[in-house]
């Protein structure tokens, strides 16, 4: 009589046990730590460093910022301009500097030709090599 209740259990185990729930959306789910995620993210900016950008405008007309944007570009052709929409204003940030000593040099030169001019820390593109 125990054999046959063990016998009965263990089948019932093995039946029940394993059992999985049918996926008809065929999509996988996987569940990981949250480490793992942040971990996929440093991955995957490997083309970006800290480093460093100038603001040299802020307003919330366009046209003045593409102005301010093509008289950088005069100055320093070479240089990559960013402008970010944060509501309400644009934002013009050019170059990627590794060091703080290399925008605070960029900075002293473009003194006085634009309203502003500050210094943030951030993720840049890797410097050009030309």
């Amino acid at each position: 009589m125990l054999n046959d209740l063990l016998f009965i259990s263990s089948f019932l185990l093995c039946c029940f046990g394993y059992s999985q729930k049918e996926n008809t959306d065929n999509q996988i789910a996987v569940h990981c730590d949250q480490r793992v995620g942040h971990l996929l993210d440093i991955e995957k900016r490997t083309d970006k460093i800290m480093g460093y950008r100038l603001q040299i405008c802020l307003d919330s007309d366009k046209e003045i910022i593409d102005e301010a944007r093509d008289k950088y570009l005069k100055l320093y052709p070479l240089t990559d301009t960013y402008v970010n929409f944060e509501n309400p204003h644009f934002n013009l940030k050019v170059g990627d500097f590794r060091s703080r000593v290399e925008a605070e040099k960029i900075k002293r030169e473009i003194f006085g030709e634009f309203v502003i001019c500050i210094i943030h820390e951030e993720l840049i593109n890797l410097p050009r090599i030309d």
